[in-house]
């Protein structure tokens, strides 16, 4: 399991990486500018500054990566076909061997479904996690009853 667990960690963080790369190159130089001007140490500044200009990607990247841990098929396949005792059987790999070596259909589309709610469920748990929230003290109430102030 040590060995799948490394081939995929290597094969899907470049890519990672790459979109990481690309986030931090969007974060504007003045905003690190005002920043530093404002007296803020490197601390403050990653984490006031950089981590929410780059939270949809670490969104994208997280969502991509709980994807691929649920639907590793491949490299279970080439390696190891869930072998020794089914230790590497993935809910992926388990639906393909119900469905076309047990010829089962209607329980490998039922656990391919399984696997797709769970996905579901956690994408949308994550975006829950992750969605920027105003303080409990500053709340607004809804758009309806909201009103555009008037002169100065």
């Amino acid at each position: 399991m040590v060995s799948i667990i490394t081939l995929v960690v290597w094969t899907t963080s470049g890519t990672f990486m790459l979109m990481f790369l690309a986030a931090l190159q969007n974060v504007p130089v003045a905003l690190d500018e005002a920043s530093t001007l404002d007296g803020a140490t490197r601390w403050q500044w990653f984490r006031h500054v950089t981590l929410p200009m780059i939270k949809p990607t670490m969104f994208l990247v997280l969502t991509l990566g709980l994807i691929g841990c649920w639907q590793v098929f491949d490299q279970v396949y080439v390696m190891s076909q869930g072998d020794p005792a089914k230790t590497t059987l993935t809910p992926a790999y388990l639906s393909y061997r119900t469905a076309f070596r047990d010829f089962d259909y209607g329980s490998g589309a039922a656990i391919s479904f399984v696997l797709f709610l769970i996905i579901i469920v956690f994408t949308v748990l994550q975006r829950w996690l992750m969605a920027d929230r105003e303080p409990t003290g500053a709340r607004r109430g809804p758009w309806w009853r909201r009103r555009v102030r008037q002169g100065g």
